[in-house]
């Protein structure tokens, strides 16, 4: 399992290395036998593939927002930019991943 790395308090002046999604959400709808665990691994391909799409503003407000569990108005306040601009991002960010994640959810 791959180290996560904290986000820094100011996102804004940090530099661009990209910060993975925390991937045990995997584990929770994914049992654990040997076909679960390729699907597993194809899952996590996807997802890896999806993030990349992302933006790097879209990855920090999906982070924020999912991984580290802030309101909205705390992630529009941490990266300096009003609600609105933080709800466009990531609204953008989410379809980008639920489009990359479009051929799993159909072979479930």
């Amino acid at each position: 399992m791959p180290i996560y790395n904290k986000v820094p308090d100011n996102p804004t002046t940090a530099p661009t290395e990209r910060i993975r999604l925390d991937e045990r959400f995997v584990s929770l709808i994914v049992a654990e036998d040997a076909q679960d665990r390729l699907e597993a691994q194809e899952l996590r391909q996807l997802v890896h593939r999806a993030l990349q799409a992302l933006s790097d503003d879209e990855m920090r407000v999906i982070q924020l927002r999912y991984q580290y569990k802030k309101s909205p108005g705390q992630v529009a306040t941490r990266l300096g930019i009003s609600r609105d601009a933080m709800a466009a991002l990531e609204q953008s960010g989410l379809e980008k991943l639920r489009q990359g994640l479009e051929d799993w959810h159909r072979g479930v």
